[in-house]
């Protein structure tokens, strides 16, 4: 069986992450452009200011998708370039930015994937306290509806929340933006995420849009690298308080007793008001799946050395592991049974500053990414040919692009970009992406 004719192959962005224009035409700063300018906190201190440039080089953007052949494009809507204060009037500039981008994906035959929230909380917002502040589950739900009124003829997929994880992150570890450390908070904020992903979903069904909305949440599963009940604990633990904490309500109906009855023993259980289980849980067309590895997990020191010495490691020291494509993939259905259909919405691997080139040509040859994708993509085809009901796959990233904390030095892209002048190239793994779409489609 393996990719049909109708298998969706895209790459994907996000506005943070390409845009720039940061200051243009009346967008609104957000939680990253604040962050950046705390020192220490981003690789070289480096604002995304810039970025990519894709605000004034769309077309540059266009013709990339264009030469790969992919059916999609999934990218992001800036909460702030739309709605500078995050809530109020919008911006008028910012609107027709992304109904340009729309209308030309569209005229070239390449279907938007759009995700309403890929981490960028409008500034204005967080200093109302952001998303411990249960006001914003409402803003969101009204950001929500404008976008579906404004680009629901015309955008046939929607996901509301990218990696909601990232929010615990930025409120209870201080890694992302905003910066906080308060574990209670950050709990409470990756409970209202959840609830802002419902009310949006409900915004979705009242409005005038055409297309399927889901959510994107990613799985990074734990693997004990021994069977010793130590080892088994701590998966079991890192597996409740990552993934888990969003796939049980959104996908399952409620949170797990185990993490309910942990969190509450620690003091720092969210405040759950009535509803919020039931608005979590609302039927969603599609799950948004991004999966880059495993964590293998160990208390035992021994393991870990002969794991590390002996493992299948790219050259970014991250592990060789494509099987957790299908891992996941198995995973959600199991735990589940999921009666709707999968979509592979990140995966991709990095290089860590520069990449090797070819003398005669300059063409970088990333052959650890082709390996990468190539190995993931067997196992997804192994997925299908079971029978799991996945319906596309989106490679992480269309190009070099400002990588969060990393900024420019993790390289994810299939094209490099040159951050001064917004000049972006293929690299091998762009041609070999091309040649596999190529492939698929003319059997």
């Amino acid at each position: 069986m393996g990719f049909g004719k109708d298998f969706i192959f895209g790459l994907a962005t996000s506005a943070a992450q390409i845009e720039g224009g940061a200051f243009d035409d009346g967008r609104g700063p957000s939680i990253w452009d604040e962050f950046a300018k705390i020192p220490g906190k981003i690789h070289n201190n480096t604002p995304p200011t810039t970025a990519c440039g894709s605000y004034r080089h769309f077309d540059r953007d266009l013709k990339n998708l264009l030469d790969v052949g992919v059916d999609s494009y999934r990218m992001s809507i800036s909460w702030s370039r739309v709605l500078p204060e995050g809530k109020g009037a919008l911006n008028q500039k910012g609107v027709d930015y992304y109904k340009r981008c729309f209308d030309k994906l569209l005229s070239a035959g390449i279907k938007p994937n759009v995700t309403l929230y890929h981490w960028d909380l409008p500034q204005a917002l967080e200093d109302e306290n952001g998303w411990v502040n249960r006001d914003t589950v409402g803003y969101f739900s009204d950001y929500a509806y404008k976008m579906f009124e404004l680009y629901g003829d015309v955008v046939p997929l929607w996901s509301t929340v990218n990696e909601p994880i990232a929010t615990y992150v930025g409120y209870a570890l201080g890694g992302f933006a905003p910066g906080r450390t308060n574990e209670k908070e950050g709990n409470q904020a990756r409970h209202n995420i959840l609830v802002a992903h419902g009310a949006a979903v409900d915004a979705f069904r009242a409005s005038k849009a055409k297309g399927d909305i889901g959510i994107v949440i990613d799985i990074w599963k734990r693997h004990a690298l021994t069977d010793s009940p130590e080892d088994k604990a701590i998966e079991k633990d890192q597996d409740e308080r990552n993934w888990k904490f969003y796939t049980d309500p959104v996908l399952g109906g409620s949170y797990s007793d185990y993490l309910l009855e942990h969190l509450a023993a620690e003091g720092t259980l969210m405040d759950i008001r009535p509803g919020d289980l039931e608005l979590m849980h609302r039927p969603i067309d599609y799950y948004g799946l991004n999966v880059y590895n495993r964590v293998p997990v160990t208390a035992d020191k021994q393991a870990e050395a002969d794991f590390t010495q002996g493992g299948n490691f790219l050259n970014n020291k991250t592990e060789y592991y494509p099987k957790a494509i299908y891992d996941a993939i198995k995973l959600v259905n199991d735990l589940y049974k999921l009666r709707i259909p999968i979509i592979v919405t990140e995966n991709g691997t990095y290089a860590i500053g520069s990449e090797p080139r070819d003398p005669a040509t300059g063409m970088i040859e990333d052959d650890d990414r082709i390996k990468y994708v190539s190995g993931f993509l067997s196992w997804l085809e192994k997925a299908l040919d079971e029978g799991y009901d996945v319906r596309g796959y989106y490679l992480w990233s269309l190009m070099d692009n400002y990588e969060w904390t990393a900024a420019y030095n993790f390289r994810f892209g299939i094209y490099e970009t040159d951050f001064e002048t917004f000049e972006c190239k293929p690299k091998k793994s762009a041609l070999w992406y091309r040649d596999f779409i190529k492939k698929v489609k003319e059997k």
